[in-house]
């Protein structure tokens, strides 16, 4: 729904259950949320709490987000692992005004 730019930025995703936190970087990020690399998939629609920082000199974004979709990947001799997309719910104004403040600065480079 919400195109996408390749840029890398520290995401730590912690899911309702308890489970330890999951660091990981973005593959590219848009206005309605991210895509990571997971070393295991996660479940479809499940909740998440997502800290994106920006590295715009602020504290990490931090929201609440739903797993959108999971494509299990493997390439040649490598681990399998995970795309994910991770949509943004409820992400306050001025955090999605950060986004849209990165997302432009992506799109004008």
């Amino acid at each position: 729904r919400f195109p996408r730019l390749r840029h890398a930025c520290v995401v730590s995703l912690r899911q309702a259950t308890g489970r330890p936190s999951i660091a990981t970087t973005t593959e590219n990020i848009g206005l309605g949320g991210v895509c990571v690399l997971l070393e295991r998939g996660l479940d479809i629609f499940a909740p998440v709490d997502v800290e994106v920082t920006l590295n715009d000199g602020r504290p990490p974004l931090a929201c609440r987000g739903m797993i959108a979709w999971v494509v299990r990947r493997r390439e040649w001799q490598q681990p399998v692992i995970f795309d994910t997309g991770i949509e943004f719910v409820g992400l306050a104004p001025d955090d999605r005004a950060r986004v849209e403040a990165l997302w432009a600065r992506l799109a004008a480079s």
